[in-house]
């Protein structure tokens, strides 16, 4: 394995937790959770003024304890796993250098599906988009960096508000690697929103189910991260993203050198595009159609199960891909963090109508067959895709969707 590989306990983390007062008592409950470390509440420093992030991002990157190798900053609608001081300290020894999420946010049009993809290859980090926000939620800086990052921010107008569009920027220029976690070590806990237009619910994308993940599982070569890294450097014309949203399974092409921002809508229906990432559609419902008649108990709704089952196939393909790819071959993903992936999905994909027809039985049958079509797609999975560059339009001349 190349590159430093530290000791959990040469790991000196700072911890510091943006808070606003209308929360109450959300950040004392992370205070507890961080210990045996101890973290500092930072107040946003103007409470009363026009929401910010940025406003108080500003003075928590600025608190970095003396001594510290890492500073780390939540904000005070996370939840943490179980042991997370000694989760984060196995998991920074691993990557010292690098900018590390503990999470990201299951409907983000890019980072997502990175985390997704990781998930599926069986790899414990996620390289995240350079275009698209940096999940700020929880996020950790060397300590060098983190007051680097400080100093950035600071002649930033409060107004901007989007502190995690000016930390992706902040990364972007100076080339930083970031990486997620995976599975993450924080969750949003789905508290509402405090700065407009940004509603909706927000949680993690793979979450770490017990038991949470031990120092070996992080110990993964480098090289595996830049295998990774490669679908999503907005370099190529062949990458893109799977996307479940409003009930609908779309492709969303990168379409590097044009100037979109990392959060366009410019997706396509699956069963239009998955010819161009090397895969028909006929192929995808067939193997639907043949899991189906395997089945002897409850069938999911039919939309939301062909929807979900050509997400989750995509999925496991582009893993096969990237597996081909690595130096070294990685143990196959465990079945718990496949599912976690795709209970995701079926989280924050469907509409409200497919969400609220199902039943625990009905949402745990339609997990188990997207699982089983990330399954279906590993094994079928081969030759490197290729997507048209520069198309305006879909294959059949419609608009986006």
């Amino acid at each position: 394995m190349s590159g430093p590989v530290w000791r959990a306990e040469e790991v000196r983390l700072s911890v510091a937790i943006m808070h606003h007062p209308v929360r109450g008592g959300a950040a004392d409950r992370i205070v507890e959770a961080c210990r045996p470390l101890s973290a500092r509440i930072v107040p946003d420093p103007a409470p009363d003024a026009v929401r910010s992030p940025l406003r108080t991002a500003k003075v928590a990157w600025a608190a970095i304890a003396d001594g510290a190798t890492h500073h780390l900053v939540l904000q005070d609608d996370a939840r943490l796993v179980a042991g997370f001081a000694d989760r984060v300290a196995d998991a920074v020894a691993r990557r010292p250098a690098a900018g590390i999420a503990l999470y990201t946010d299951w409907s983000s049009p890019q980072n997502s599906y990175l985390s997704r993809l990781a998930a599926v290859v069986g790899s414990p980090w996620a390289p995240l988009s350079p275009m698209e926000w940096t999940p700020a939620l929880a996020l950790l800086l060397p300590a060098g960096t983190a007051a680097e990052l400080a100093a950035y921010l600071a002649p930033i107008p409060d107004e901007v508000t989007d502190d995690d569009q000016m930390i992706a920027r902040f990364c972007r220029e100076r080339d930083l690697p970031m990486l997620a976690t995976v599975p993450h070590l924080a969750d949003n806990r789905g508290m509402p929103t405090l700065v407009d237009g940004h509603g909706g619910r927000h949680h993690a994308t793979v979450w770490a189910a017990p038991p949470t993940p031990s120092a070996a599982h992080w110990d993964v070569d480098p090289r595996t991260d830049a295998a990774l890294a490669a679908r999503s450097r907005y370099r190529r014309h062949d990458e893109y993203m799977v996307q479940v949203k409003d009930s609908r399974c779309l492709i969303r092409l990168l379409r590097p050198h044009t100037g979109e921002p990392g959060g366009n809508e410019f997706c396509w229906y699956w069963d239009d595009w998955c010819d161009l990432i090397g895969v028909s559609g006929r192929e995808v419902t067939a193997g639907l159609a043949a899991h189906l008649d395997t089945l002897d108990g409850l069938r999911p709704p039919p939309r939301p199960a062909m929807e979900l089952w050509a997400a989750g196939y995509l999925l496991g393909l582009d893993a096969a891909r990237v597996r081909e790819s690595l130096p070294a071959p990685l143990a196959p993903a465990r079945d718990s963090t496949i599912r976690a992936a795709v209970a995701s999905w079926a989280g924050s994909g469907l509409t409200a109508a497919d969400a609220g027809a199902l039943d625990a039985a009905g949402r745990a049958a339609l997990i188990d067959l997207g699982a089983a079509a990330v399954a279906l797609g590993l094994r079928r999975g081969g030759t490197a895709p290729f997507v048209a560059a520069g198309a305006p339009a879909g294959p059949h001349g419609e608009e986006p969707a």
